[in-house]
């Protein structure tokens, strides 16, 4: 058996083994969400071109093909660091039919392997649906007290986004009696009406990133959704948005991309402006970090959007530092609502006093969000920026003062709850536990690791196939700086 097989198999039978076993312990559950990664760092210098590519169902041209280039690669690790992560983060609520919810975590974990490595048009689309069923009874059984209207809203948005998306696919079907991406990338933008087929696939990837102004279900399903729930969404499923801009539209319509490009950083742009001034006025740090990741997101799609190979480096960098940055904060914010039974501002203060340790890691945390030199974020944030400027000055001109807006709402959140003068202190407050500061600290690790050596991650993102995605050189990178 291949190994990219073994990764592909392997987490749909954990979560078979989940679903089967009753109570099964949280840690056994961990266990099986580290396998892939496992898998992956196993087999690390042999991934690239890897494949197997199986006739599904040969009478219409489906066929099951599996293939990791650089970019499938970046997203890969991404998942299986991600998906560990948010199982950390998991209560007792969530361990009420607990063998139901980690088998749909581990679930969505193998859709999504499935997702970033399949080549055949038909089967990403399989994979694209797939990953709503697990988040929504995520969300509607194990969230908060408006979780079922949270639910339904998000699953009325993802269907809506990518209902679309099946006439679009079947479009390419018959023109081409193909599904195969390499053959796609040949003819699909000289198909009639590429220009529809092209906007519906940015509608179904703009819904699930989310860009502005298609973002009204992120507030309501980050904030109800459970702690492990909110990670999933933030850390791996938006970048599921972001890979289907850079797998979709720049393989197979690139042309478009780059005559839509103005448009599309518009949006990406106002994104950024409105999630930042968002998170500024919110009263409740879950919905703050919410609407920052809303933000960041956007930033990213900036880079994405713009024609710029640097830039589109930035954008598969910062997709990653963006994933793992947002899964840190909401697994502190998760220990500091254990701890205050709120997310409200106004309900404690002063809380340094009380947990120094959760503090100072919140506070790590906060500075590698708002791009602290040093830190993971500001190297894909300035290789956005200077994509940017290549193309406009003044638009990345404009797009960098939204840092200064990242800063003030995030250390807005530290000075209230941590800062200000100490409220009484309340009984059974205690400060993180050992377990948990290790459970932190490999994403500590790789927050420092890609912020001060970013050439290995950087040299992966190379590896790719050839398309006009991020084949900017390390040396032309060099060069520029």
């Amino acid at each position: 058996m291949s190994n990219l097989l073994l990764l592909f198999i392997v987490p749909f039978v954990c979560a078979l083994i989940a679903f089967i076993f009753p109570r099964i312990p949280r840690r056994f559950a961990i266990a099986l969400s580290f396998l892939p990664l496992a898998i992956l760092l196993y087999g690390h210098s042999q991934w690239i071109g890897s494949q197997i590519n199986y006739s599904w169902l040969p009478n219409l041209a489906i066929h099951f093909h599996l293939s990791i280039d650089g970019l499938s690669l970046v997203f890969l690790y991404l998942t299986a660091i991600i998906t560990p992560v948010s199982l950390y983060a998991t209560t007792r609520t969530e361990l009420s039919h607990s063998n139901v919810f980690f088998g749909l975590v581990l679930l969505l974990q193998a859709f999504l392997i499935g997702f970033f490595t399949t080549r055949d048009l038909a089967v990403f689309t399989l994979f694209w649906e797939a990953m709503l069923i697990p988040l929504y009874f995520i969300i509607a059984y194990w969230g908060g007290p408006q979780r079922q209207s949270a639910a339904l809203k998000f699953l009325i948005y993802m269907i809506g986004g990518s209902s679309l998306m099946v006439a679009a696919v079947l479009f390419l079907f018959v023109g081409s009696s193909s599904f195969d991406f390499d053959t796609l990338s040949k003819i699909s933008e000289t198909l009639p009406h590429a220009g529809w087929v092209f906007a519906i696939f940015a509608l179904a990837f703009a819904v699930k990133t989310p860009l502005f102004p298609f973002h009204a279900w992120l507030p309501d399903a980050y904030c109800q959704a459970p702690t492990t729930g909110t990670i999933l969404l933030s850390g791996i499923l938006s970048k599921a948005g972001i890979y289907g801009f850079l797998r979709i539209g720049l393989e197979l319509f690139p042309d478009l991309m780059k005559e839509w490009s103005p448009l599309l950083i518009g949006l990406a742009i106002a994104g950024v402006f409105y999630g930042s001034l968002a998170a500024w006025m919110q009263r409740d740090f879950k919905r703050l970090i919410a609407y920052s990741s809303l933000a960041h997101v956007n930033f990213i799609l900036a880079g994405v959007f713009a024609w710029s190979q640097i830039a589109h480096t930035g954008a598969i960098l910062q997709s990653v530092n963006h994933g793992i940055t947002i899964s840190a904060l909401f697994l502190v914010a998760s220990w500091l609502e254990l701890r205050l039974g709120t997310t409200r501002m106004s309900q404690a203060t002063g809380l340094a006093k009380y947990f120094p340790q959760l503090c100072w890691l919140t506070l790590f945390f906060v500075v590698a969000s708002v791009a602290l030199p040093g830190t993971n974020n500001f190297v894909g944030e300035l290789l956005i920026l200077l994509g940017l400027f290549q193309q406009n000055p003044w638009v990345a001109a404009f797009l960098a003062l939204s840092v200064i807006l990242s800063v003030i709402y995030m250390l807005r959140w530290m000075q209230k709850v941590y800062f200000e003068e100490a409220c009484p202190e309340q009984p059974g407050w205690i400060d993180i536990k050992r377990r948990e500061f290790l459970y932190a600290l490999p994403l500590v690790a790789l927050i420092l690791w890609i912020g001060i050596y970013p050439t290995p991650v950087l040299n992966l993102i190379q590896k790719q196939t050839p398309t006009p995605v991020a084949s900017l050189s390390i040396d032309s990178l060099k060069e520029i700086q």
